[in-house]
């Protein structure tokens, strides 16, 4: 399966492209941030279908920990080493009907693609939520058509997780229409709780 560009990546990050440091988010908390990263990752155009989320073994657990409310918005692909087997037997607890286990990055997009292009799909678009691996791989591998990215304007000292391959030349920034989801935040500059930071939006180049 020829694969165009279609997914989209979701994601905060400092001057550094930092993300993350001790498996936490390394600046206080930025509400209007956080309306944005869940507003975009739960809406769909039809109110009844969904959207699948790419992400790691971690970032599955915290997202299903932390944003519980939100879960059945979403169909899960989740990148692991772990056979699906286990994975299951691990997570008794998640709906495997809403999860797929996959290995690595192209069995994530194409089974994200299988999920959307099926007759009658229950499933819209995708979106990547990381970590740093799958963003970098899937920039890589050109699976990625849009960037929604909050970027910090501050260099946070000693983090851990940083993306180091997140090139954007082969992408462009964009200001979209305003009948688009949020597109009135699209360059807005937001200081709160001592950080400051500004929604961006990068679309591939050529699509």
């Amino acid at each position: 399966m020829d694969i165009k560009p279609f997914m989209s990546i979701v994601v905060a990050m400092d001057e550094n492209n930092t993300i993350g440091h001790n498996g936490k988010i390394p600046w206080a908390p930025l509400p209007t941030d956080h309306y944005w990263f869940l507003t975009h990752s739960t809406t769909t155009k039809d109110p009844l279908k969904r959207i699948a989320l790419i992400l790691g073994r971690k970032t599955f657990i915290d997202t299903i920990a932390f944003f519980k409310k939100y879960v059945p918005r979403w169909h899960f692909i989740v990148l692991t080493q772990e056979l699906p087997g286990i994975f299951y037997e691990k997570y008794s607890n998640i709906n495997r009907n809403q999860t797929d286990v996959v290995n690595t990055i192209d069995q994530a997009a194409y089974r994200a693609k299988e999920l959307i292009e099926t007759p009658d799909s229950m499933i819209e678009s995708a979106y990547l939520f990381g970590g740093v691996i799958p963003y970098e791989q899937a920039l890589e591998r050109d699976y990625v058509k849009r960037i929604y990215l909050t970027r910090i304007f501050a260099k946070v000292p000693d983090c851990d997780t940083q993306v180091s391959k997140f090139d954007l030349n082969n992408f462009q920034r964009i200001k979209r229409p305003k009948d688009e989801l949020l597109a009135e935040y699209d360059d807005k500059i937001i200081e709160e709780n001592g950080w400051t930071y500004q929604f961006q939006v990068y679309e591939r180049k050529n699509v």
